[in-house]
């Protein structure tokens, strides 16, 4: 089969630039977000004790995220910031947290 379309190699003929085709990115700001104590049995740990994680629902891009919150019987639920992993530029903070 042949075709007499001639393609460009490695950017070859390419009218953009690299820095035309990158978006600029857009500041999100800071947003709270709910969150909730998920406990769990850890394998890795010979105490026995069960972990807890901190599930997020992001408010920039709709996904959840996942932060370690220590021990179940005494989780780490002091406030905190962190900065969602698709949108960077939007950072969120859990004010309260439910179980």
């Amino acid at each position: 089969m042949s075709s007499p379309t001639t393609l460009p190699l490695f950017g070859e003929g390419t009218e953009q630039t690299e820095a035309e085709t990158q978006p600029t990115p857009v500041a999100l700001g800071m947003a709270a977000a709910a969150a909730r104590l998920v406990p769990y049995r850890d394998t890795q740990f010979e105490d026995g004790e069960q972990r807890a994680h901190l599930v997020v629902d992001c408010p920039f891009c709709d996904h959840q995220h996942i932060h370690a919150a220590g021990l179940a019987s005494a989780p780490r639920l002091c406030p905190r910031r962190s900065r969602c992993v698709s949108r960077p530029t939007g950072t969120y903070y859990f004010p309260a947290v439910t179980q």
